[in-house]
Order: structure tokens, then C-alpha cells, then sequence
């Protein structure tokens, strides 16, 4: 789970460097201290309201999609193949 969670935050904090925010106006943003996102990133486990606050602040959602990428499916021409 930490690995997950990791990656979350990581992908949330370089949308935000690449809109020239910093980690601390991040937290800001979604209304967290710069405290509670460095122990975030060493936490084995955090709410999901928490992670969704912060992607909200950089202009990201949180979203579950399809294990199997749309793009491989297409190349395979499994997409539009019978049964999709």
C-alpha cells in the first residue's frame, strides 16, 4: 500500500511543479499543513479524502480505470473486435 501511495503523491506533486507550485502551496491549497504532506509521503496508509484534496489542488481527479489500457486493446484490435 505504501508504494501506491507513493506513486499518488508523487504524480500529484509533479502535476503541481509542472502549474509551478511548490509542495508547501500544495498542501496549502487543499487545505493541509506542509507538515502533514512530508508525513504523508513516509505514511503506510492515508484517507482517501486527504489524497483526493490534494489532486484537486493541482487540477487532477482521482479516478479507477480499467486495469487493461485502452491503447493495447486498440493495437491488438481487441477493441472493436466481438464482444467490446
Amino acid at each position: 500500500m505504501q508504494e501506491r501511495l507513493q506513486e499518488l503523491l508523487d504524480e500529484i506533486v509533479r502535476a503541481g511543479a509542472a502549474r509551478g507550485l511548490s509542495q508547501g502551496e500544495i498542501a496549502r491549497r487543499a487545505g493541509l499543513s506542509p507538515t502533514r504532506v512530508s508525513k504523508l509521503k513516509s505514511a503506510e496508509d492515508a484517507y482517501l479524502s486527504t489524497i483526493e484534496r490534494m489532486a484537486n489542488a493541482v487540477g487532477l481527479k482521482l479516478a479507477l480505470v480499467p486495469n487493461e489500457p485502452t491503447l493495447e486493446k486498440l493495437l491488438n484490435r481487441g477493441l472493436f473486435g466481438a464482444g467490446d
